[in-house]
């Protein structure tokens, strides 16, 4: 019989455990705030900073969120971000991601400093990934991390297949699946046949946004099934995976929405909060 993982119940979970820690600092008179930044007005995105902002407001932390057009220079947003950095209030920055082609990703991110890096996705906290080290990982790879965990799935040799290969969830990922000794392939818009890979994976991971790009067909009998794609079809909010049909097969998957997303906030709160505490060592 299949298992649904409830992301939802999980979070609170999450959250149950890291509100001893934020109790802690507002005795000391510590409030821990966040600063998003956000570019344009894409749908998803404004989706995920509702959330994250409906969040922080259900925990009574603090948070500035910043917008800006489409059409805005990448110094404008570094001229912010340092400013932020400098901003002892402010305990953690995000960039919503995608950012507009026109700017440059990776040189906005890697102006924020690296102990208010709640995302985990400038260099040096990506690198410190390599050593194993995940105090400040990216939170949808921590999620998806959880999800296995909390389920008791040991991931130790198993045969894990990741549809995305970005700096948000798939090249992380993969090296946090890695250090457990999991045999990961990544397959992404230049593979040429992502079935063969699907079919024998024991876990599958996708992120893509293509709503329901992975079918019956695609999934290996009593494989796990990590949904993390997110778009909307026919006005409602859909997955990568074709849940009822793969649901039928698998042994555990994730629901879209209800499964990774709400994860995903649950670690950013615990990023923002670890964060918090390295700021005041």
């Amino acid at each position: 019989m299949v298992i649904i993982f409830d992301g939802k119940k999980r979070q609170k979970e999450i959250l149950n455990s890291i509100k001893p820690k934020i109790e802690k600092l507002k005795e000391n008179n510590i409030i821990p705030k966040l600063s998003i930044i956000n570019v344009g007005k894409n749908p998803s995105s404004l989706v995920y900073i509702r959330n994250k902002i409906n969040l922080l407001k259900e925990l009574n932390l603090l948070y500035d969120l910043f917008n800006f057009e489409e059409n805005v220079n990448e110094e404008t947003i570094i001229k912010l971000i340092n400013k932020l950095n400098e901003d002892k209030k402010v305990n953690g920055i995000l960039v919503q991601l995608p950012l507009p082609s026109h700017l440059n990703t990776y040189k906005i991110i890697n102006s924020i400093d690296t102990i208010k890096d709640v995302d985990g996705l400038t260099n040096y906290n990506l690198g410190r990934l390599m050593d194993k080290d995940e105090m400040l990982a990216p939170c949808t790879p921590k999620a998806i991390i959880d999800i296995l965990e909390s389920s008791n799935v040991n991931v130790e040799g198993k045969d894990v297949v990741i549809i995305n290969n970005s700096i948000v969830v798939g090249k992380p990922l993969s090296i946090m699946l890695t250090n457990r000794f999991a045999t990961v392939s990544i397959c992404h818009i230049k593979t040429k046949n992502i079935k063969v890979y699907t079919e024998k994976a024991e876990i599958l991971i996708t992120a893509t946004g293509v709503p329901k790009l992975i079918k019956k067909e695609h999934v290996k009998e009593g494989a796990i099934v990590i949904d993390a794609g997110i778009a909307k079809l026919n006005g409602k909010i859909v997955g990568d995976v074709d849940f009822e049909e793969v649901s039928k097969i698998c042994s555990l998957i994730t629901p879209v929405p209800g499964g990774v997303g709400p994860m995903t906030i649950a670690m950013l709160i615990y990023n923002l909060i670890k964060c918090c505490e390295l700021q005041l060592s």
